[in-house]
């Protein structure tokens, strides 16, 4: 944790918001300073060095403070060397209180506080209270202490700033979202606002804080309140140009052609500060076009829209293998790629936005339209099956075509129930109070972060979960969002989804057997020997003489090609005991050190556990594995559709190829937390944990609730925040 070396808080600058500059330079809107507090940024003085000598003890009280040395600060204070009622300079008056706050020193404040500290003493050039310095820097838990130890929310410091507008400037969202749950309403409006009318909402849009918006517009702030320049969170979110911020407020019913005083709208804004490419893809997600003009919708039924894309691709794979099947191989490719490009156009120009305005390269993914094309290649098989090899073979290979029909069968009703299935939802919590309880619990053990509360669904995270945007919710045991269910794939959905791969490639292969002697009993009809190179005369002979019925297998065995590695990989994680996504975070692990406090984790040290503390100490990502870390190109989304970049972290992972991840249980290797051994690991994946069911319903039957084996003990998902301990023995772990 760092330390603040000397000074108060950073002055803002004042500038004439009316004047052009107000359009073209941030400087008038320029927050408090909201990254980790540093000597240049709180200077005091010219005579700060020549005061501070004068009295070392107070110096050294104030350093003490700083460095959170809490028995140097209890010796000086109870040998009566520093009085707590007059423990600063009299030229900055700034308290050894204001000291601990801005440090994120919890034992001392509470020491100072206990020994009578006034939690509202005004101090530095801002006259601000300890509170204001701990909001301005996020510091949630020195927030809540103050609070609680009787600090005024609504005394403002020399800028005009009260509590939620600092909290504003920190861009801390957990501080955020304690002072809207616990202080807003009650103690300080929602639309409060500075000396220049700038509302909460309005700095958060300025700064580009997403995070900060969006919560601010669930508690329903003011977003058409306009500052003393005229300008509207959405003017200043249009000259930040961070699009999140843009489509939360435009979505909401933001005005993109009001006015400020100087006559510009936000198009002209847009212009003049070079955010164009921001306002136009937040309008396009919010349902305008690019001049702001409402997008026209095909179908008035969102549902209507979706069953058209996931229909679409049953008709182009038939047609595609049609074409393929009767025209020469130029000529067929040709027509190919311009009915794939055709159809994928029009698909997103007039049906995909009757239900979905997302925008970027993997928008396409998250619609119906892959589900679609698993479903219409099983159509295409059945009715090739159905009409020409069922006739010609049922008598040959009547086992084959039997579980070929029983395979198929399971696996259509498989896919409709995944499609449909719930796969762990923990949706968003409407009533203020169980808020208010999850959150004081969390800060009483120093958990209150990203990482244990949901900023979406306002929840405590249980562990292993992850919030779907897809479903809008926290999804339990969360392992995936998979484009060929059109689903997320969770606890509640998780054994279903790998009994239907296994019935998917189990129909393959049946359908495989049954079209060889198919293409066998052409051969006989014809009377003709067919030789095609290295390929047997089974196979050469159904490329000749029923070419459709070739080329739709050829389709299935490609297809059956990803489903075996996603079945792979999905197969190893239940022998480790972890989920796909708990794999892809591991691999992240050490990145995520390198980019920042992506966690909003403000834990003072005093309530940090051992594994926040040896976190906190790891070091960052080294120059060689930064190089390799790149963004994902379009040859990584296809290789994620077909399941080889888990296949790759799998073998890496497993043989040691890679220093990121490691999943073997040396014990000089990084292990999982989850893994019980690979015995109790199969026992919580495949059977439910009711053990008065009969064996068979356990192991084929999926969760009905949330609660599930894990470590071989039974545990509720939807409340579980900590980890079984583990009953395995040494033998068993891999």
């Amino acid at each position: 944790m760092g330390t603040v070396e000397e000074g108060t808080e950073s002055q803002t600058t004042n500038v004439d918001p009316n004047s052009q500059a107000s359009v073209t330079s941030l400087e008038p809107i320029a927050p408090a300073n909201s990254n980790p507090a540093s000597t240049s940024d709180i200077s005091l003085g010219a005579n700060e060095s020549s005061t501070h000598n004068q009295n070392p003890e107070l110096q050294e009280y104030r350093d003490a403070c700083q460095s959170g040395d809490l028995a140097k600060v209890k010796e000086m204070v109870e040998l009566g060397l520093i009085d707590i009622t007059h423990d600063y300079h009299e030229d900055e008056m700034v308290s050894g209180l204001h000291w601990a706050s801005i440090n994120n020193r919890l034992g001392v404040a509470k020491y100072l506080v206990g020994k009578g500290a006034d939690v509202n003493f005004k101090g530095g050039n801002l006259k601000a209270t300890p509170l204001h310095w701990a909001a301005r820097y996020g510091y949630v838990y020195i927030v809540d202490f103050l609070l609680e130890s009787g600090a005024d929310p609504t005394l403002t410091d020399h800028q005009g700033f009260n509590l939620l507008h600092l909290s504003i400037n920190s861009s801390n969202i957990m501080l955020v979202l304690y002072v809207l749950f616990f202080v807003v309403g009650d103690k300080i409006s929602i639309d409060c606002v500075d000396p220049d009318n700038r509302t909460p909402i309005l700095w958060a849009a300025y700064q580009g804080d997403s995070l900060s918006v969006k919560a601010l517009l669930d508690f329903k702030a003011d977003f058409r309140i306009a500052d003393n320049g005229g300008f509207t969170p959405l003017h200043w979110a249009t000259v930040k140009g961070q699009p999140q911020v843009l489509k939360h407020l435009i979505e909401n019913g933001g005005d993109f052609l009001q006015n400020t005083n100087d006559n510009k709208n936000c198009f002209v804004i847009s212009q003049e500060m070079r955010t164009e490419h921001s306002l136009t893809n937040a309008l396009l997600e919010s349902g305008f076009n690019a001049e702001g003009v409402p997008i026209i919708k095909l179908f008035k039924n969102p549902q209507h829209a979706k069953l058209l894309t996931f229909v679409t691709p049953w008709i182009l794979v038939g047609l595609i293998l049609k074409i393929m099947a009767t025209l020469n191989t130029f000529v067929a490719i040709t027509f190919t790629v311009l009915i794939g490009w055709a159809s994928t156009k029009i698909l997103k120009k007039f049906v995909i936005p009757s239900y979905s305005l997302r925008q970027g390269g993997n928008a396409f993914l998250k619609t119906p339209f892959l589900a679609g094309l698993l479903f219409g290649s099983v159509i295409w098989v059945f009715y090739v099956w159905l009409t020409r090899v069922l006739p010609a073979t049922v008598f040959d290979e009547p086992l084959a075509n039997a579980l070929f029909f029983v395979f198929l069968t399971v696996c259509l009703g498989l896919f409709g129930s995944l499609v449909l299935s719930d796969p762990g939802r923990i949706t968003k919590e409407q009533e203020l109070e169980p808020v208010r309880i999850a959150i004081k619990e969390l800060l009483r053990i120093g958990k209150f972060d990203t990482r244990h509360f949901c900023v979406d669904t306002y929840k405590r995270k249980p562990l292993r979960s992850k919030f779907s945007r897809f479903n809008e919710a926290l999804i339990v045991r969360f392992d995936h969002f998979c484009p060929w269910i059109y689903n997320d794939v969770g606890l509640l959905n998780h054994k279903q989804f790998i009994y239907f791969l296994l019935s998917l490639v189990s129909g393959v292969s049946c359908f495989f057997i049954a079209c060889i002697e198919y293409f066998d009993f052409l051969e006989d009809e014809s009377k003709t020997d067919f030789k095609c190179g290295i390929f047997d005369d089974e196979i050469c002979a159904g490329f000749h003489l029923d070419t459709f019925a070739f080329l739709v297998l050829s389709w299935t065995l490609i297809q059956a090609v990803w489903v075996f590695f996603l079945i792979a990989v999905q197969l190893f994680q239940t022998f480790k005991g972890i989920t796909n996504q708990e794999l892809n975070s591991a691999s992240r692990k050490r990145h995520a050190r390198d980019s920042g406090n992506e966690f909003f984790t403000t834990t003072p040290t005093d309530l940090m556990d051992a594994e926040d503390l040896e976190a906190l100490n790891q070091p960052a990502l080294d120059s060689e594995e930064a190089s390799q870390l790149k963004p994902r190109t379009c040859g990584g989304v296809c290789f994620g559709l077909i399941g080889l970049d888990q296949i790759v972290l799998v073998v890496k992972g497993f043989f040691g190829g890679s220093r990121n991840l490691q999943l073997s249980h040396r014990p000089s290797h990084l292990s999982f937390e989850t893994n019980y051994g690979w015995r109790t690991n199969l026992k919580d994946f495949w059977l439910l944990s009711d053990t008065t069911a009969p064996l068979w319903q356990r192991l084929l039957y999926s969760q009905r609730g949330f609660k599930a084996l894990l470590g071989g003990t039974e545990v509720d998902y939807q409340k579980l925040y900590t980890l079984p301990s583990p009953r395995f023995l040494a033998d068993e772990m891999v």
